[in-house]
């Protein structure tokens, strides 16, 4: 029966355009938008994320195959890419068509551009 249901997921998820692991992300997970979204399996995502379609959180290809950790409340623009071994902190936002490829250690930041920086930051 396992089976099956790995194999109605995958077939499920190729023809959304979705290909999520199990065990990526904790419990609240919004998907807004039609499109891609691709995770890598050793990502770690928390509670209450919200992702808006042609998205990719993963390894940047290097060695080792390290995978982003994102906190809670995450909110992921249409287009976002969060690529390596990086962190990303609670509440933060990451605008359309950002690539995350450094750590966003303070919490209520919003993220944009090519490489993303910072353009408000929250202290809590």
């Amino acid at each position: 029966m396992a089976y099956w249901y790995k194999a109605r997921k995958n077939r499920l998820g190729s023809r959304l355009g979705f290909i999520i692991s199990a065990g990526c992300f904790d419990e609240g997970l919004v998907i807004e938008h039609y499109g891609s979204v691709i995770v890598n399996p050793k990502s770690r995502i928390g509670r209450n994320c919200k992702i808006h379609g042609n998205c990719c959180i993963g390894s940047n290809g290097g060695y080792p195959d390290d995978s982003p950790v994102i906190g809670d409340n995450v909110d992921i623009g249409q287009g976002a890419q969060i690529l390596g071994g990086i962190r990303i902190a609670d509440n933060v936002k990451i605008g359309a068509g950002a690539v995350v490829v450094k750590d966003v250690s303070i919490p209520g930041t919003t993220v944009v551009g090519i490489p993303a920086r910072p353009v408000n930051q929250k202290e809590n």
